[in-house]
C-alpha cells in the first residue's frame, strides 16, 4: 500500500512540475531584433545639433542577439552582455563599465513593437528596415 501511495504521490509531483515548466516558458522572442531610443524627433535636428569638432550620437540602440547575448550603444561604445525576459520584462546584464555603473538595465515591453526602460522612462522602438528616420 505504501508503494501505491508513493508511486501516485511522485507521479502527482512529476506532472505537476511538467505543467509549471510549460507554464512558465516565454513566448516572446526577440533574437535578431534592434529598438532604438532617439535623441532626436527628426533627422535635420540632430544634423543641426552637431558642431564641428565631434559627432554626438542621434539615437541609443538596443540589438538582441543569438543565445541571450545583447549589445547596447549608449553614447559611441558598444556594451556586450546577456539578457532574458520574465513575463513582460526584459532583464539586461552587463559587465562593469562607466556608462552602465548599474550593470543591470531592465525595460517593460509594452507591445511587439515598443519597451520602455525603467531606470528612465524612456521609450525604444523596433528598428524595422535600415535607418532610424522615415
Amino acid at each position: 500500500m505504501k508503494t501505491n501511495v508513493l508511486f501516485v504521490f511522485t507521479l502527482f509531483l512529476l506532472v505537476t512540475f511538467c505543467e509549471r515548466e510549460e507554464h512558465v516558458k516565454n513566448d516572446r522572442n526577440f533574437e535578431n531584433q534592434t529598438f532604438v531610443h532617439k535623441y532626436f524627433k527628426t533627422e535635420k535636428q540632430c544634423m543641426d545639433a552637431q558642431n564641428s569638432d565631434f559627432f554626438i550620437n542621434c539615437h541609443a540602440q538596443l540589438n538582441f542577439l543569438e543565445h541571450g547575448e545583447a549589445e547596447i550603444m549608449v553614447t559611441d561604445i558598444i556594451w556586450r552582455g546577456n539578457y532574458k525576459v520574465i513575463k513582460n520584462t526584459i532583464i539586461l546584464n552587463f559587465p562593469h563599465n562607466f556608462e552602465l555603473p548599474e550593470e543591470t538595465l531592465v525595460f517593460k515591453i509594452l507591445n511587439n513593437e515598443k519597451l520602455k526602460r525603467i531606470d528612465d522612462n524612456t521609450i525604444w522602438e523596433k528598428l524595422n528596415g535600415d535607418s532610424l528616420w522615415e
